[in-house]
């Protein structure tokens, strides 16, 4: 009997009896059962989340604590208010917090911290490959465009205010950080990395330029029979390409139209392009100009004319 029910060999050798399954219970009692066993699993998870609350309450008041204790300690100090601000930045910083004016407030020292730490975020802020805030724009983006995308992720809290802003920005090149401000002729100042220099640009719009040269211009031109004859331009397109607009720029290069228009300007001043005013707005185009030799003829010096107006004079009187 005990080879043929080897539970029953398996309970008597090991000490071990198989508890049998729960029984099933069908019908009212059932859904009964399944409700309770529910609310008991509800319940443990409600505790477990009020719980892991609690902890985070108590661990943002230690935080806050120390925040305020940094802040107390920068106003009563005397000349160790910049290291103190220093020291609280680090390790406000380090603790994944942004650093406010309020947690470094204590006179001109901390003022300049926070300017400092700031100019430090805005450049992480822009080199950030996640957010890619420089890549979507082209490499390079007006600084009111920035300080709007700055803000607008700080979800309306601690907001940072344009001069202190421009303070930060302007802190780039002396913290010799990735990030540069630049100022255009007109007074538009943007923000690129320190890599991208002008004579890049003019090389990149150069190419776009010149890659246009296989490209036809709009075809109007269209028979009765709705074939297209030719385009709709009187010049040798293939040789001189076309001119282009701020518009049509800033949709090739995601720039804003602001910058685009800066940067074509920069480009004519440099001698590489030349504009076009038309019924249709400003157009650039290659200077095809620059190209051209001109030969200019040599001017005499007052002297030398003087000596030619002499010797002049001398063969009609005869005596040369």
């Amino acid at each position: 009997m005990n080879e043929a029910n080897p539970i029953s060999t398996y309970s008597l050798t090991d000490g071990y009896t198989p508890t049998p399954p729960p029984p099933k219970v069908v019908g009212i009692a059932g859904l009964e059962r399944r409700g309770a066993e529910l609310r008991k699993n509800n319940e443990f998870v409600i505790g477990s989340a009020f719980e892991d609350l609690e902890a985070l309450m108590t661990s943002a008041k230690e935080v806050i604590a120390m925040a305020e204790r940094f802040r107390s300690q920068n106003s009563n100090g005397d000349g160790d208010n910049d290291a103190n601000s220093a020291e609280a930045a680090s390790l406000l910083s380090d603790m994944g917090l942004v650093t406010t004016k309020d947690m470094l407030s204590g006179g001109s020292g901390a003022d300049r911290t926070y300017i400092a730490e700031l100019s430090r975020n805005l450049a992480e802020f822009l080199t950030d490959d996640k957010r890619g805030v420089l890549r979507r724009e082209g490499g390079i983006m007006s600084l009111v465009d920035l300080w709007a995308v700055f803000n607008r992720t700080r979800n309306g809290i601690e907001l940072v205010s344009p001069m202190d802003f421009e303070r930060a920005a302007t802190m780039w090149d002396t913290l010799r950080l990735p990030i540069r401000l630049r100022r255009f002729r007109s007074g538009l100042l943007v923000v690129q990395g320190r890599d991208r220099t002008d004579d890049k640009t003019v090389a990149s719009l150069l190419s776009w330029l010149k890659d246009l040269h296989s490209i036809p211009p709009a075809m109007s031109n269209i028979s009765e029979f709705g074939a297209v004859t030719g385009p709709s331009v009187t010049w040798d397109w293939q040789l001189f390409g076309r001119g282009v607009t701020a518009q049509e720029t800033a949709e090739r290069f995601g720039w804003s139209v602001g910058v685009a228009t800066e940067e074509l300007e920069m480009a004519e001043e440099r001698g590489a392009l030349c504009r076009e005013q038309g019924l249709d707005g400003v157009r650039f185009w290659e200077n095809f100009f620059a190209e051209i030799e001109v030969k200019v003829p040599k001017t005499k010096t007052a002297q030398q004319l003087e000596q030619a107006e002499l010797e002049k004079r001398l063969r009609e009187s005869g005596l040369l």
